[in-house]
């Protein structure tokens, strides 16, 4: 017979990578073929290492967004060590944030997991597309992305890949 009060609902610890999503911002909405396009995104997944080269996955619970933890202290999220943004020639610009990985104990990798355009059907609704389909979007309507919300782009949702060992 149980005990009340003691009794816990214990769940297992999940461990997962995470990514996030960098949106681009046109300074108006756009027709492409037949869609209305308000936005496009990229997700990008992230992988974390530490000095030995072993991959770190995060650990709870739930699968929370979580902060890296530097030694001094400090901390800060995936995307504060990566900038993603807009530029003219290669589209797309992945940018290490030297100031802070100067004091990061741990290297990173990362990699597009997916591509959306964005529907502007009064509300946003992503539409995953292929990476090609991306870059001729943004490659024809380089005018309209060439504005100061893409520089640096805005992460507005994370998301996880669970890893089962």
């Amino acid at each position: 017979m149980p005990i009340y009060g003691e009794e816990k609902n214990i769940k297992s610890m999940k461990k997962y990578r995470l990514g996030y999503d960098y949106l681009f911002l046109p300074s108006k909405s756009f027709y492409y073929k037949d869609d209305f396009i308000g936005s496009m995104s990229i997700n990008v997944m992230f992988k974390v290492f530490d000095d030995k080269g072993n991959e770190n996955l995060f650990e709870s619970e739930e699968l929370n967004d979580q902060k890296l933890y530097f030694e001094n202290g400090n901390s800060c999220y995936l995307t504060d060590l990566i900038r993603c943004s807009f530029e003219r020639v290669n589209i797309l610009n992945f940018e290490p944030n030297i100031k802070l990985l100067k004091y990061c104990d741990y290297s990173l990798q990362w990699e597009i997991d997916s591509y959306t355009k964005d529907l502007d059907e009064g509300i946003l609704e992503p539409k995953l597309i292929s990476g090609d389909e991306f870059m001729d979007i943004m490659k024809n309507n380089i005018d309209l992305f060439d504005n100061s919300d893409n520089n640096p782009a805005q992460s507005t949702s994370y998301f996880t890949q669970e890893h089962t060992i």
